[in-house]
């Protein structure tokens, strides 16, 4: 006689089922973005009307925060999936190209040329001064103490600090060009600059001294400790 104990399972959802309930809002992007790409100037053309305009702005907003959100969760799961340091790698990666395709779109349809410049500066700003002190404020609250790699933190400035000046500040001293801009040659050469300081991080980061990206030294310092 069957055990009168054990209970069945559910039946499991098709793959195809588990797909539409996960990613769902791929189909509300997609659609939206051939709708905009098929009737997209007949929609934008008259914004003189602010409920039209309110709802073009919301219409916009909803689907490329759900489409953002999305791309992140995709890289999360994949950073968990990775480990260490990959998964900061892809998180990171993830995160850029978003912003990259959102400043090349708006540039795209005529806007302002310092728009790219102004917006890495609030980026910057936001990270190293926001979210960081938003993330020591939180965990200090909830943890009271903790412990931070100095080692990854370094690194991670030693590429950020060069790359904002080059970028950033550069501009405002050179001649060649009126105005705070660089010449095609100047640009090329920043360009090159700026990939090359990202390979040597990189190669930091996942060969030899990938171990400056993880928890794993402190952790095991702590444990040491704790031992002793």
């Amino acid at each position: 006689m069957p055990d009168s104990t054990t209970t069945s399972r559910p039946p499991a959802r098709p793959w195809g089922a588990r797909f539409v309930r996960q990613e769902w809002f791929l189909g509300v992007g997609g659609a939206s973005a051939l709708t905009f790409l098929l009737v997209g100037d007949a929609l934008l053309a008259d914004l003189s009307q602010p409920l039209w305009l309110l709802l073009m702005f919301g219409w916009l907003f909803v689907a490329i925060l759900g489409c953002a959100l999305a791309v992140v969760r995709h890289a999360d799961e994949l950073a968990e999936h990775l480990g260490e340091p990959f998964g900061t790698l892809i998180l990171t990666l993830s995160v850029t190209a978003i912003e990259a395709v959102s400043i090349s779109f708006v540039m795209i349809h005529g806007g302002e040329p310092t728009l790219v410049r102004d917006t890495i500066f609030a980026v910057l700003m936001l990270i190293l001064n926001g979210l960081i002190g938003l993330s020591l404020l939180l965990g200090g609250w909830q943890h009271r103490e903790q412990s931070y790699n100095c080692q990854g933190a370094n690194a991670y400035l030693g590429v950020i600090i060069p790359l904002a000046m080059m970028s950033l500040i550069l501009p405002d001293y050179t001649i060649t060009t009126p105005g705070p801009t660089l010449s095609f040659t100047q640009e090329s050469v920043l360009a090159l600059l700026s990939l090359g300081l990202y390979g040597a991080f990189l190669v930091i980061q996942t060969g030899r001294h990938r171990g400056f990206f993880t928890a794993e030294p402190a952790e095991e310092a702590a444990n040491s400790e704790a031992q002793a």
